[in-house]
């Protein structure tokens, strides 16, 4: 009687972790690298030309919020810096996505999922020109019985080219 009592307690545990843990944030399946994925590389193909990365000011975006909470102006411009190639060592990389929601894992809810919407995100938060070093991947939330969403992520250097000299 004690050991039907125990597997019976252990099986309705198993059934409600298995249950509950699907709502709150589902499982996600995340896929790999995909490679091209709708994005022509000749859109980001510098050619020679020259260019700068830009970078998120860590710490104008700090004296910007200073800026707010004081209520003075702030100013309508992003608050970036420009890194020359040869100088950049990494860490300015900024993430873009395109999501679609499948209701009942049947249904699609939201509009298709675009890559260059994903892409051009960032690259107008930064206000670049383009984005270069692209890396790409795909990933899935499944939602239980509720749906499914599928994501579409980007990743990589926002640039900005330089103007030519006259």
């Amino acid at each position: 009687m004690q050991r039907r009592k125990r597997s019976s307690a252990l099986l309705t545990a198993a059934l409600l972790l298995s249950t509950v843990g699907c709502f709150p944030g589902g499982i996600v399946d995340r896929g790999g690298f995909v490679d091209g994925a709708g994005i022509l590389p000749e859109a980001t193909s510098v050619r020679n030309a020259s260019y700068r990365i830009v970078c998120r000011d860590r710490d104008e975006v700090k004296r910007r919020e200073e800026l707010v909470a004081k209520g003075e102006p702030v100013p309508n411009t992003p608050p970036v810096t420009y890194v020359a190639p040869e100088e950049y060592k990494g860490g300015c990389e900024v993430n873009g996505e395109s999501s679609r929601f499948f209701l009942f894992h049947l249904w699609p809810v939201t509009p298709t999922l675009d890559p260059a919407y994903a892409m051009g995100l960032p690259v107008q938060e930064l206000e670049g020109d383009t984005m270069i070093n692209i890396r790409t991947w795909h990933e899935t939330h499944y939602y239980s019985i509720l749906g499914h969403v599928r994501v579409f992520r980007v990743r990589g250097d926002v640039i900005r080219f330089e103007e030519a000299k006259k």
